[in-house]
């Protein structure tokens, strides 16, 4: 599970299980753990709290003594200064040609490898690096991803364990505001993590935007979980796209939605990854297999395969709440289908589902 209390030095006081899909503030919490229930549980769970602590609080064994961090976190810059500061630092940098045959196997061609700006992350020399853009007249304070190191010197939060390639995350202006990093060996069984500096001296959190590809006044606009894999779908076909970095973003997904209705959107398509049709039985071919104790059992349901599926679609629940609160129009995409409805599990992703035919049109311009 996972609880955060502070973030970008804010108090949170959230939690989320990703085994069961609970989550929500200190409220629901306590009202989960009580058994209080009703359109008032809250009310009463706030009174019961306050109660409890005039009378002296809870022991050291029913609560933790949470603690400000000590480090002065900056206030965040917006999206114009992110823009001028992370423009100037993709200068400085350079793909290599491992990322960018990695790149191209997602079916991404040279020119847009160059016109989205793609680059590889530094191992060393980051603090030059820092130098080098303080020397452009520009001020770094408040962008994710920089913080004054132990010497007191501006930094950039990349080295040894983010190692990979930066995929750019533009806002519906078109500024660059951040930047998912896609690790070359996975963390924790993470792929992308933030560019962000939260928790470090002036650093500041990315706080997970989502990301846009494509014009602002559609009247029709795609959703799909995934910075990097919005940006492949929008080029693979055309379309406007938000690449949402986790179907449990809500927050990035909304403040979208919400400038788009303005903009005068009518429909948002649903191509959030065909986990959600997954078929839930035990094959006992699942990455957590090894701590697995369901081989042989007739009808036994693997409890990661529902908790992904459930993920999803919950995800996808989420998405169609948020577009009833705009007034827009909601569908769901589906591909990849057995007879019986369910994912056949040959392309999980929408831009795995496009890649073939994105590149046999491709063949076909090429001998025309």
């Amino acid at each position: 599970m996972n609880a955060c209390i502070w973030k970008g030095n804010r108090i949170k006081n959230v939690y989320h299980c990703y085994n069961c899909g609970a989550e929500g503030n200190m409220l629901t919490l306590y009202c989960e753990l009580k058994g209080i229930t009703g359109p008032d549980c809250y009310k009463i769970a706030y009174r019961e709290i306050r109660e409890r602590l005039a009378r002296g609080g809870y022991s050291s064994n029913q609560a933790y003594n949470i603690r400000k961090p000590s480090v002065a976190e900056a206030d965040p810059a917006d999206s114009i200064k992110r823009n001028q500061v992370y423009s100037e630092l993709l200068k400085l940098l350079q793909l290599t040609e491992q990322h960018r045959l990695l790149l191209r196997e997602r079916g991404l061609s040279e020119e847009a490898i160059e016109r989205f700006r793609f680059c590889s992350t530094p191992i060393y020399g980051t603090e030059a690096l820092a130098r080098k853009l303080l020397l452009k007249d520009l001020s770094l304070s408040g962008v994710p991803g920089f913080y004054l190191n132990s010497r007191g010197n501006w930094d950039i939060a990349f080295g040894k364990n983010y190692s990979g390639y930066l995929c750019p995350v533009p806002d519906i202006e078109g500024n660059l505001i951040g930047f998912q990093i896609r690790l070359d060996v996975p963390v924790h069984d993470r792929k992308y993590v933030w560019l962000s500096s939260a928790g470090r001296e002036k650093g500041v959190s990315s706080n997970s935007p989502a990301a846009f590809f494509g014009n602002p006044y559609d009247t029709s606009v795609c959703v799909t979980d995934g910075v990097l894999k919005g940006l492949i779908a929008h080029e693979f076909s055309g379309r406007t796209f938000i690449g949402n970095p986790g179907v449990n973003n809500y927050k990035g997904l909304e403040l979208l939605l919400a400038a788009l209705a303005k903009n005068g959107v009518k429909e948002v398509i649903d191509y959030y990854d065909m986990d959600r049709q997954m078929k839930i039985n035990c094959d006992h071919n699942d990455k957590s297999c090894d701590k697995c104790d369901l081989e042989g059992k007739v009808g036994a349901v693997c409890p990661n395969k529902k908790r992904k599926r459930t993920e999803i679609r919950k995800g996808s629940n989420r998405l169609y709440a948020l577009c009833q609160e705009q007034s827009i129009r909601y569908r769901r995409k589906q591909w990849d289908l057995d007879t019986d409805g369910s994912w056949a599990g040959n392309f999980k992703g929408i831009d795995d589902y496009w890649k073939p035919y994105v590149e046999r049109q491709r063949r076909e311009l090429k001998y025309l």
